[in-house]
């Protein structure tokens, strides 16, 4: 398979960068992956939470008044508006003040034996305001936003956009952040990408494989991103009580049109019951591949599963 490919380290987190080619199309490939990576990294200095000096990070500190800050975090903080509403709450964006206080105050890759702790005063849903003309946001007094995950998604399918762009005719391209994937066009020998969906708990082993020629991938659960003694925290929050989720698969993969959408439904599916997420999945262009704690998988909408690699799955 012609391909060109570009690894490295960003959101604090494995990622990859790659472009269908041929030998005589490298220069370009190697153009549009140098566009790819600098978006990413422009994304990443916009909305990170670990950086004071961020756009994120002084809309968070100005909380209550108006921020000039960069198109980015007006479009993901958009995103994610319209994706709190579109799941009654189930994903919410200014969960992080319980973020923090269950042990997530620093990068994934400097967590060790952190302990939660008690939240006061937080509620959910806290407004958030976007001027897209004046490139200006504005979070509502006493709330902070986090853009951890549909902040990856939003960033994968810039990458690709920004691919496309730096080489018009592009013919396939794909961008992975650390498990949030977005896709352009084909594989120059294949109608479609193939993407691996993990068997939670059990590594190298593959639970489905997916075939994609457009759109994005995420997954979320609680075997994923666990912290703290023994491994008992995850990053997963319900906005209901404001502390981690209980309810819940032990993980969930969802297709959607693009890669904000995928991780917020992701975000949301992974605290929700298989009947919720079956109704919230009637979403044009979405589905879900559903984990339980017990008993098989199962399919949820239209999931482009590769026919062969058909799975057992309950319906």
């Amino acid at each position: 398979m012609p391909l060109v490919r570009r690894t490295f380290k960003a959101m604090g987190t494995s990622c990859e960068l790659v472009v269908a080619a041929t030998p005589e199309d490298e220069p370009h490939a190697q153009r549009a992956l140098a566009a790819g990576l600098a978006e990413v990294e422009t994304c990443e200095r916009v909305l990170t939470r670990f950086d004071p000096t961020s756009d994120l990070s002084r809309l968070n500190a100005a909380a209550g008044a108006w921020v000039e800050v960069d198109s980015r975090l007006v479009a993901s903080l958009r995103a994610a508006v319209r994706m709190r509403r579109a799941t009654d709450g189930r994903f919410d964006p200014t969960t992080l003040a319980p973020l923090l206080a269950a042990g997530y105050d620093r990068t994934f890759e400097e967590l060790a034996h952190r302990r939660p702790r008690a939240v006061a005063g937080w509620r959910a849903g806290a407004e958030i305001s976007v001027d897209e003309d004046g490139c200006r946001a504005r979070v509502e007094s006493g709330g902070a936003v986090d853009l951890g995950g549909i902040g990856k998604g939003f960033s994968a399918d810039r990458a690709v956009e920004s691919m496309r762009l730096a080489w018009p005719a592009l013919y396939g391209a794909f961008a992975d952040l650390g498990g949030d994937l977005a896709f352009h066009g084909r594989p120059l020998d294949s109608d479609t990408w193939r993407v691996a969906v993990a068997q939670p708990g059990a590594d190298g082993s593959t639970l489905a494989t997916l075939a994609l020629s457009r759109g994005a991938v995420a997954t979320s659960g609680r075997d994923r991103r666990r912290f703290g003694p023994a491994r008992t925290l995850h990053h997963l929050i319900d906005p209901a009580t404001g502390a981690p989720a209980v309810a819940g698969p032990l993980a969930v993969t969802v297709v959607a049109d693009d890669g904000a959408k995928a991780e917020a439904l992701a975000t949301a599916f992974a605290i929700s019951d298989v009947d919720w997420v079956r109704e919230c999945a009637r979403q044009r262009g979405v589905a879900a591949l559903y984990v339980p704690h017990e008993g098989p998988p199962r399919t949820i909408g239209p999931l482009p599963i590769a026919p062969r690699y058909r799975i057992e799955v309950a319906a």
